[in-house]
């Protein structure tokens, strides 16, 4: 029995003595591993982050939280059909939300991995951890930045017509809504825009404000480039003093466009060109309507050709006599005439005498409160006659014996 206990003695002691040999091995090997990083500057394994809030205090990097109606910097990650997802600084990405991907689809899948955009938080997180984002603010923001370049450029764009207003129509450019004027539609088109919602047009941009929101587009521009270009060659054999029969095309509020026919080359070529309100009677037109009609035929006088812009400028009032020619002939000074009243304005009235001649009453030759209105019929007594100046100064007739006359 005592050798049995002398022998189990002896073992433990040697295990406990293997024990202590490995422990120091163990202890100079850890030893011999931080002098070696104390040296190289590493790291050894006992600092090796455990926990993401290890990892983070290592690495210095800093999570980003954010919370719904939150404005966030980021970067797109990935672009396809189905997800876009943007790297805002968060645990995880953040995902476009879907909704956007419908609406601005083509916008968001032009957007390049790196690209840096401008997001709005949505939701903070949703069931998978991400944040939803909203692109649109990026993509106005650049929408208006683009209008105004193609505008800068002449760029030809492709819109849908939304609907039809009083006036022209309303479109959309990518999200974005501007305005047609019905000045500016093609007349192919104009003749069926009841038919025209949701068609897509090109157009040009000849106004673009993002302060005002206000965003104007020509789709006449588009369709008559072509016909403008070769309008410009054939101006050349146009002379300004010529006669030229036409056909009105078309009467809008500053004039009304007419048509005619060219030889040039040995070929016909028709050409366009503005008779200004101004040039349409010697009197003052208020209504280009009450003068002349689409389809209408006369004669016209060519009075300007730029070969340069394809402007051509016709009129109608010179081919008429001009009636300040014989004004002295019609009227003396110190006679009594009748006219009517055509507008009043804070420095006088118009007086209306016979057909292209107006005079003016001045303001001080008024009585205050006894103003003749737009309409009204007078007698007047003429001052003065400058014809050069095509002026001829009024005054009110009395039409009884002041207070006081002998």
């Amino acid at each position: 029995m005592s050798k049995l206990k002398t022998k189990d003695g002896k073992e433990k002691l040697k295990k406990t003595s293997q024990r202590k040999t490995e422990d120091k091995a163990t202890e100079t090997e850890s030893a011999t591993r931080k002098d070696t990083a104390a040296k190289t500057g590493k790291k050894t394994s006992a600092t090796v982050a455990q926990t993401m809030e290890e990892l983070l205090a290592q690495t210095g990097y800093v999570l980003k939280g954010v919370k719904k109606g939150d404005v966030v910097e980021g970067i797109i990650t990935n672009v396809n059909p189905r997800e876009i997802t943007v790297d805002t600084g968060g645990k995880s990405d953040g995902v476009v939300i879907d909704r956007e991907l419908e609406s601005y689809r083509d916008a968001l899948l032009a957007l390049k991995p790196g690209t840096k955009v401008v997001a709005q938080v949505i939701v903070a997180e949703n069931d998978r951890g991400q944040s939803v984002l909203s692109l649109r603010r990026h993509i106005f923001e650049k929408r208006w930045s683009d209008l105004a370049k193609s505008k800068e450029e002449g760029a030809t764009l492709e819109v849908t017509i939304k609907e039809v207003v009083r006036g022209g129509m309303l479109v959309d450019s990518g999200g974005l809504r501007g305005y047609v004027p019905q000045s500016q539609i093609d007349s192919s088109l104009g003749r069926q825009l009841d038919k025209s919602v949701g068609k897509r047009i090109q157009v040009k941009v000849i106004e673009v404000d993002r302060d005002t929101n206000r965003l104007i587009f020509s789709q006449r521009a588009v369709s008559e480039e072509e016909t403008l270009s070769k309008q410009k060659q054939i101006l050349t054999a146009l002379t300004i003093g010529d006669s030229v029969q036409t056909t009105i095309t078309g009467v809008v509020p500053f004039g009304a466009f007419a048509k005619f026919s060219v030889s040039k080359d040995g070929k016909d070529h028709d050409v366009e060109g503005l008779i200004h309100i101004s040039e349409i009677a010697w009197e003052k037109v208020e209504d280009p309507n009450q003068y002349l009609k689409t389809g209408d035929s006369i004669k016209v006088k060519i009075i300007g050709v730029d070969t340069k812009t394809g402007k051509l400028t016709l009129s109608l009032k010179q081919l008429l006599p001009d009636p300040w020619e014989n004004v002295t002939d019609m009227f003396e000074k110190d006679s009594q005439v009748k006219g009517t009243v055509t507008r009043a304005t804070p420095y006088g009235v118009f007086v209306n005498l016979s057909p292209g001649i107006e005079g003016l009453i001045h303001i001080s030759k008024i009585s205050p409160g006894e103003e003749p209105a737009a309409g009204d019929e007078i007698t007047c007594t003429i001052e003065d006659i400058q014809p050069e100046k095509r002026k001829i100064s009024l005054s009110m007739t009395l039409t009884e014996k002041p207070i006081g006359y002998r």
